[in-house]
């Protein structure tokens, strides 16, 4: 609900993006990627859109990587830095990155080997200050000192669910802190499908209760926690995560796929995405852009690398996310 106030507070913001979401590709662009023959062809038809100026040059994997993630500090550094939005609502956007970071870093210490650090530091914190990941402020610190300090080892599993605990905490503390409601209802919506990807996961790897129950994240509206004994009972825990609407739109057959989950759970965000999209003057449209860049780039990123590897176009076509037209 827009409040008095938002007018002056978000006009302009809303403004810019009544224009930038022109610029936005619709389902017929990401179509004309999938059938592109080659490359060169896909790179052709972003080449008038705000992907066109980091790929211009891009030829490998990795440089259609660094490309896209140029393309989304782009989008935090020009945009979502300016928008005049509470910083609680900067950091709900980019502290991701700083965890998603961490666990990199932890990981590759756990296993003895070099850490590979993004190159384009799409976080708060320069890339760095992850060298020594126990001076790490806040959170951040606090969860890589107890990871570090663990006897035995923890597993590369046990850094995951550990990393997204305090990363989800953290998040749900922002979203309040913005005093944005939609945030708070897109942070239990992110927890939530992220809980119903933990036990789905969980169950068709065969984990026990209590390995699924460590590995659920905090937040939500959703009791997910209850219904961690169905992890040994496949087909009544698909029942019990259809009927709970976590994932709206998924077949029985979709949630025991492991290729169709993370599909699944950007689509349960992403009809958060279009409400926001036709809010009035307010945070929404501005958050929803935000959004819709995002779940862009990841689809973008996805074509892209998809054709470079040799993909056939229906294997490619099957990692198409929805994005907010």
């Amino acid at each position: 609900m827009a409040r008095a106030g938002d007018s002056i507070t978000y006009g302009f913001a809303v403004g810019r993006v009544m224009v930038l979401r022109t610029r936005l590709l619709g389902r017929a662009s990401f179509e004309r990627l999938l059938d592109a023959p080659t490359f060169a062809d896909q790179r052709r038809v972003l080449s008038e859109t705000h992907f066109g100026k980091f790929l211009e040059h891009a030829a490998t994997p990795g440089e259609v990587e660094h490309a896209v993630d140029e393309s989304l500090r782009d989008l935090y550094e020009e945009f979502l830095e300016h928008a005049g939005l509470p910083d609680a609502v900067v950091r709900y956007f980019r502290s991701p990155y700083d965890f998603a970071v961490l666990k990199g870093v932890l990981k590759a210490r756990a296993l003895g080997v070099a850490a590979e650090v993004p190159t384009i530091p799409l976080g708060l914190l320069p890339l760095q200050e992850f060298d020594d990941p126990r001076t790490l402020p806040g959170v951040l610190g606090s969860v890589a000192r107890a990871l570090l300090d663990a006897e035995p080892v923890p597993a590369s599993e046990e850094i995951d669910a550990a990393v997204d605990h305090a990363m989800f905490r953290e998040l749900t503390r922002l979203a309040k802190a913005s005093g944005v409601h939609y945030l708070e209802r897109l942070a239990a919506r992110q927890v939530d499908a992220t809980n119903a990807k933990v036990l789905l996961r969980s169950a068709i790897a065969q984990r026990s209760p209590d390995a699924a129950r460590a590995m659920l994240v905090p937040g939500g509206t959703w009791d997910a926690a209850a219904l961690t004994l169905l992890v040994r009972k496949p087909a009544e825990l698909v029942e019990a995560v259809m009927a709970a609407r976590v994932l709206p739109g998924a077949t029985p057959a979709d949630l025991l796929d492991l290729t169709r989950l993370d599909p699944l759970a950007d689509a349960a965000v992403g009809r958060l995405v279009r409400e926001a999209v036709r809010m009035p003057i307010g945070p929404g449209p501005v958050l929803g852009y935000v959004l819709s860049r995002r779940a862009e780039a990841i689809t973008v990123r996805a074509l892209l690398v998809g054709r470079l590897a040799g993909l056939p176009r229906d294997v490619v076509a099957s990692r198409l996310r929805e994005v907010a037209s």
